[in-house]
């Protein structure tokens, strides 16, 4: 069904899950695993500004932080027998995730549905953005 999907995460514990249930359903689908993740230079790296770079001094190389976010999913997918690819970029969160998407002609986005309650809700979440953008299916995991 699906022969390529995408996944973003930001190395937060909600992202994780979003993670796992892509890299299960690739494994099933015999799917590649695209993941995405997508830094904001200056502001803080990814999705939100994950829990890994949090206090950490203002110099510090937030493309590499998502680099290592990105590759610790890959080997978690790898380890279960998936073809991972790892995008590491910066710029708009949502609007990356979809040129991603579709540059790779991707069939399946899996996002978190972190920032979809609440006062974010209203004024704008990734996971309500790349829906409604999207060249694909997206699937918004249930991660908080």
């Amino acid at each position: 069904m699906y022969k390529s999907m995408l996944v973003a995460t930001d190395g937060s514990e909600t992202a994780a899950e979003a993670v796992r249930v892509a890299t299960e359903l690739a494994s099933t689908f015999g799917a590649t695993l695209h993941i995405a993740t997508v830094y904001r230079a200056g502001e803080g790296a990814a999705l939100n500004v994950p829990e890994m770079i949090l206090g950490q001094p203002e110099g510090i190389d937030r493309g590499s932080v998502a680099a290592t976010a990105a590759e610790s999913a890959a080997s978690l997918a790898r380890s279960k027998g998936v073809n991972a690819e790892t995008h590491v970029v910066s710029g708009d969160v949502a609007e990356r995730i979809v040129e991603i998407a579709q540059q790779q002609h991707v069939e399946l986005i899996v996002v978190g549905n972190k920032g979809m309650r609440g006062l974010r809700r209203v004024l704008g979440s990734v996971p309500n953005a790349v829906a409604h953008s999207a060249p694909c299916s997206v699937l918004i995991v249930n991660t908080t």
